[in-house]
């Protein structure tokens, strides 16, 4: 097995993404000498290229010369070149989960989980505790924007972890405390059913060597709470750590978090309930685990968000455009009223479904989470890791809102017909909304560049 606390030649395969590129950042600023590949060129491969790291599109076998650990993303196939070379050559090849295990076994992490709102969460956690006064080391799944990182080493005994359920990730964690948003079915390609999803969830928080906090307000997280016995928080009145007073805004959401005869005013420069519940998780998590929890909510009011979490793109032409990494219904329908809260117009909600089995599962329950919504526009299903399936297309998502929703619906089925299809139809005033976790994130620069010559 591979010693980290020596430098050691790593290559990482699909470093283009946002959980890889992350750990490829981390392990080069522990000293090792890291090189990264993925299919396709990425704004996350480049990244690592211009933090001086040796990267390259496609898979080459021919540049491994040296390497003693290979880290291979989950969604890597087992023919891939650069993993078959490391078999012949009998280098070690970790999977994501076991190199995370290395490193927390290492540095046992705070961490955040749960079905929807970990990227966001865990983000706001760092920012609460660098307004705490320390410096952590983060993984996180998304690019701070203040920090213009999704990963960063700091303190040796302070790390803060994304801990993805995908794949059974989380189980191979070691942790002193946790966070959990909530518990739903997804990633249905990997577990059976809901309830083996819960018992996983079951099995991470029993592990935890620290507190845990949970959000009574999800059914799936209040069973666990339940079950484990950890620490609740929500704006239920039975909440250990409950949030009142609530108030929104198009651009922000506050609200007063009570706990044990204490009261702090949180402002939180996000919109949307979803927000406002993270946030009161992320304190109480802080705040169980010793930090001050008047500095961790001052220092969320300086929250700057994170990359493809209701990502401000800039008004074009009295067009605002905004992006969103939303691709499960609970998601979409959170991320859809938190864009309602604001004075716009239309909101024009654009979906790119993700995953043919996702969109299978889920596309009745995708048509009603754009309830409220002015205009609906579909395209088809990016694939990623999946084969296409006959009779899966965006067309089940487009008819599910027409028949769910008053929104006027529009399918669109090449993504790259989007920016056109939008220019000629929107108008100022109105709100685009992208949501997806495919390469729907790209329309709103093809938009705002039509737009402004127009």
């Amino acid at each position: 097995m591979p010693d980290l606390t020596v430098s050691t030649r790593i290559h990482v395969v699909g470093a283009g993404g946002a959980g890889m590129s992350a750990l490829a950042k981390l392990l080069s600023q522990q000293g090792h000498i890291v090189s990264g590949s993925d299919l396709k060129a990425s704004g996350g491969l480049m990244g690592l290229g211009d933090l001086g790291l040796d990267v390259w599109e496609g898979s080459r076998a021919d540049r491994l010369e040296g390497v003693e650990l290979l880290v291979a993303s989950s969604a890597v196939p087992p023919t891939d070149a650069e993993l078959q070379w490391a078999h012949e050559h009998g280098i070690t090849i970790w999977q994501r989960p076991q190199l995370l295990e290395a490193l927390t076994r290492a540095t046992p992490a705070l961490a955040v989980t749960g079905t929807h709102g970990k990227t966001s969460s865990t983000a706001m956690l760092v920012t609460a505790l660098r307004a705490c006064g320390r410096d952590p080391s983060f993984i996180v799944g998304g690019t701070m924007h203040d920090l213009a990182t999704n990963a960063h080493l700091g303190e040796e005994d302070l790390l803060v972890v994304e801990a993805d359920e995908a794949f059974g990730t989380f189980l191979h964690l070691h942790l002193v405390g946790l966070m959990v948003t909530n518990v739903e079915a997804e990633h249905l390609e990997y577990y059976e059913s809901l309830d083996e999803i819960e018992d996983a969830f079951t099995t991470v928080v029993r592990a935890v060597t620290g507190p845990v906090v949970a959000c009574v307000d999800d059914p799936g997280s209040r069973r666990l709470a339940e079950r484990t016995g950890t620490i609740t928080y929500g704006t239920h009145a039975e909440a250990d750590w409950r949030v009142g007073a609530l108030t929104h805004e198009a651009d922000r959401v506050s609200f007063a978090l009570h706990h044990g005869g204490h009261e702090w005013a949180v402002t939180v420069p996000q919109p949307g309930v979803h927000t406002a519940l993270n946030a009161a998780g992320v304190i109480a998590l802080a705040a169980e685990r010793g930090f001050d929890p008047a500095a961790a909510a001052q220092g969320l009011s300086r929250f700057a968000g994170v990359q493809r979490r209701f990502d401000a793109k800039g008004v074009v032409s009295g067009v605002a455009l905004i992006d969103d990494y939303a691709h499960h219904p609970t998601e979409v329908a959170a991320t859809v009223k938190a864009a309602l809260g604001g004075d716009w117009r239309r909101v024009w909600a654009v979906f790119q479904p993700h995953l043919y089995s996702r969109t299978a599962e889920f596309h009745q329950e995708f048509g009603s989470a754009f309830a409220g919504a002015h205009h609906v526009v579909v395209t088809d299903v990016f694939g990623a890791r999946e084969a296409p399936v006959p009779g899966v297309t965006g067309q089940l998502v487009a008819h599910a809102a027409e028949a769910r929703t008053d929104a006027i619906v529009h399918y669109v089925p090449h993504r790259s017909d989007l920016a056109a299809y939008l220019s000629e139809r929107v108008g100022p005033g109105d709100l685009v909304l992208t949501m997806g976790a495919g390469d729907i994130t790209l329309l709103s620069d093809e938009l705002a560049s039509i737009l402004a010559r127009s």
